[in-house]
């Protein structure tokens, strides 16, 4: 058993978040050697990212509702990385095309144990003036994962193929199971005792703003290099970066909420978070000059960086212990749920209207989740306005 249980968790889940986002993204990085080896099609890849979403997105809601029944949250997390190490480095042996791809649409059972769990345990360790930080510095873990990942494992594919690559990313996923199976299943020390606002009406208005928001976003991520090839005259090598700049712009603004999340209300940078996204995201669609594409696809990135460890802050402090893993479980499932869309109808809308009338499109229902966040947020004073007088008299 590890001593120092809290430094040890904290330091754990931001490792733990880098490696199982890596899993996360592994099968983007591996289509383009099916598309050579196997002669994957277009349609055939797309369905591949499809299932993994969706089973992701399933299971995230399952785990994170056994993780709150049983509170033995660690211990799924071991099992999600003793699955997902298992499955992915079982590819270096399987020779046939459909076990190769049943593999890695299994993994997303194994990484699906992560986020619910992980993102609710950070929040639960951490001291109520810190949760801001630990979440901030935990998100950005991931995004530095994506990362390291994608320049790590075109390096190792050039080396000894694409098929040792996965065995060698795998094997950190079992000392990652090692090490939180050592943790113990300790009671939280420093649980919020402030107003718990567990009306199912807020958590509502969150769930609909949050799916509508990553609505607009994944539509955006889906054809940003496309964009940038078709609209802003980019070469297709160069259009392939577009996507790690919008990550840059992630793990900036992550580092950002690090240091200032604690001082303010969450939810005031959710709500600045969205309506600037809305607004970058359209003002994009005017823009033909290089850098200037290049600077408000680092802004939108930057945006989401705010945006994720303020709402996991804010709803951290407003969960209990026995709910609070069924929640984050729910915000992956929508989450997930918009992913699996939105390529689909954008990619719809773009063959009707062209690309530029789509992402334009693409900014609404980022601007209308803001009107719902923005009415979480008084929905929020309120109630805790209408505690404090009850309290009082």
């Amino acid at each position: 058993m590890f001593k120092n249980q809290k430094n040890i968790q904290l330091k754990l889940s931001a490792l733990g978040h880098a490696y199982n986002d890596a899993y996360h993204f592994i099968i983007p990085l591996l289509l383009p050697f099916f598309r050579q080896e196997f002669s994957f099609s277009y349609l055939q890849s797309g369905l591949i990212l499809t299932i993994h979403v969706a089973l992701r997105s399933i299971f995230s809601l399952i785990f994170g509702s056994l993780g709150d029944r049983f509170n033995h949250k660690h211990l799924f997390i071991s099992f999600g990385f003793v699955l997902s190490s298992i499955l992915l480095g079982s590819v270096i042996w399987i020779i046939s095309l459909p076990l190769v791809v049943t593999a890695l649409l299994l993994m997303a059972i194994g990484v699906s144990t992560f986020h619910p769990l992980a993102t609710a345990m950070v929040g639960e360790k951490a001291k109520p003036e810190k949760q801001g930080r630990d979440l901030s510095l935990f998100s950005a873990a991931g995004t530095l994962g994506l990362s390291i990942i994608s320049l790590l494992f075109g390096w190792l594919v050039t080396l000894w193929g694409w098929r040792m690559a996965c065995l060698l990313i795998s094997l950190p996923g079992f000392l990652l199971a090692w090490g939180y199976a050592q943790l113990k299943n300790d009671v939280p020390v420093h649980d919020n005792t402030q107003i718990k606002l567990i009306y199912k009406n807020l958590y509502i208005v969150l769930f609909i703003a949050h799916g509508l928001r990553n609505l607009g976003t994944w539509a955006i991520l889906s054809f940003l290099p496309t964009y940038a090839t078709d609209y802003i005259g980019l070469r297709p090598a160069i259009s392939a970066w577009v996507i790690s700049l919008f990550f840059a712009g992630v793990l900036t603004g992550s580092l950002v909420m690090s240091r200032v999340l604690d001082q303010k209300s969450p939810l005031k940078f959710v709500n600045i978070a969205t309506i600037s996204a809305a607004f970058l995201i359209f003002i994009l669609t005017y823009s033909t000059i290089p850098i200037i594409m290049v600077l408000l696809v680092i802004c939108i990135g930057l945006s989401q960086g705010f945006y994720f460890p303020a709402q996991n802050t804010w709803l951290t402090r407003v969960s209990t212990n026995q709910t609070r893993g069924k929640l984050f479980g729910f915000t992956i499932f929508i989450e997930g749920l918009s992913a699996t869309i939105a390529p689909s109808l954008y990619g719809w809308l773009a063959d009707k209207f062209g690309l530029v009338y789509a992402y334009r499109l693409a900014s609404i229902p980022i601007l209308i989740a803001f009107f719902f966040y923005l009415t979480l947020y008084y929905m929020v004073k309120t109630s805790r306005n209408t505690h404090l007088r009850n309290t009082i008299s």
